[in-house]
């Protein structure tokens, strides 16, 4: 049975388009199935795949110099239409990616949008995961995510502001479970980009988490490093980029911590 994880948080810059990628790919190495959708027109999932050469299934020009959305484009699943297909990156990894255009689904009513967005979602049952990676606000496209998610899995830093809007974050979700999704879960809140040297104020931050949530808190904490910003850059994951560093191992045991999760 295919679960769906909503990789939220609706502030910027706390990991999840690096969360997204190396789940994927790292929950792909392992012989599951594996759909990647890139939910955000700023489109980092898809250029950290693909870097600015996309396939002509996601995004190309006429000979006008129009632009067409390919069957590959996020824009198809809200659009309803019957020829959204993902692009086939690997034998086990598919992609949804997107371009800027998608913004234009922010603008639309949620029933609009929304429940065609759950209804193509939910046809891609051949995979063992759909994993969406979305944009860092709250409206209609992460509303839409969290409609056709089995769980949503939260990347934060550990500072004032992201812990603060965690609490947000999971009182919405919980509005949307209880008015449109019974089956929305959450995965775990995951710690990224931490400093090694057991830093006072995010010991701090992360006991007011665990006061908070408890059991939601992963065990798992993925360090600082300049080698998650160079396996970005070069479209890699950090078990392709380096599969010996800190980071790499840090992932695999954060893959094998959540795929216990939801199969328990």
């Amino acid at each position: 049975m295919t679960k769906t994880i909503a990789v939220v948080n609706q502030k910027g810059g706390v990991g999840k388009t690096t969360s997204s990628i190396n789940l994927a790919k790292g929950i792909a190495s392992r012989g599951k199935r594996v759909l990647l959708i890139d939910n955000d027109s700023q489109g980092n999932s898809t250029r950290t795949i693909f870097g600015d050469d996309l396939p002509d299934e996601i995004l190309s020009f006429n000979e006008d110099g129009w632009v067409i959305t390919g069957p590959s484009n996020t824009i198809q699943l809200y659009l309803g239409e019957d020829s959204a297909a993902p692009f086939v990156y690997t034998n086990f990894l598919s992609v949804f990616g997107s371009s800027k255009h998608l913004a234009e689904i922010s603008n639309k009513d949620i029933v609009e949008a929304g429940f065609k967005f759950k209804d193509q979602v939910q046809g891609f049952s051949e995979y063992d995961y759909v994993i969406i990676d979305c944009l860092p606000s709250f409206g209609t496209m992460m509303t839409s995510a969290l409609m056709v998610a089995d769980y949503m899995f939260i990347p934060t830093v550990l500072d004032d502001y992201s812990v603060k809007g965690i609490e947000h974050l999971i009182e919405t979700a919980m509005n949307i479970k209880k008015n449109l999704n019974q089956d929305l879960g959450v995965l775990g809140i995951f710690c990224n980009s931490v400093d090694g040297r057991d830093v006072l104020v995010e010991r701090h931050f992360l006991e007011q988490l665990k006061n908070k949530f408890g059991g939601l808190i992963l065990e798992t904490q993925v360090t600082q490093s300049k080698k998650v910003w160079e396996a970005n850059a070069l479209q890699k994951s950090m078990f392709e980029y380096d599969p010996k560093c800190a980071q790499a191992k840090q992932y695999e045991a954060l893959i094998s911590e959540i795929l216990s999760r939801m199969e328990a």
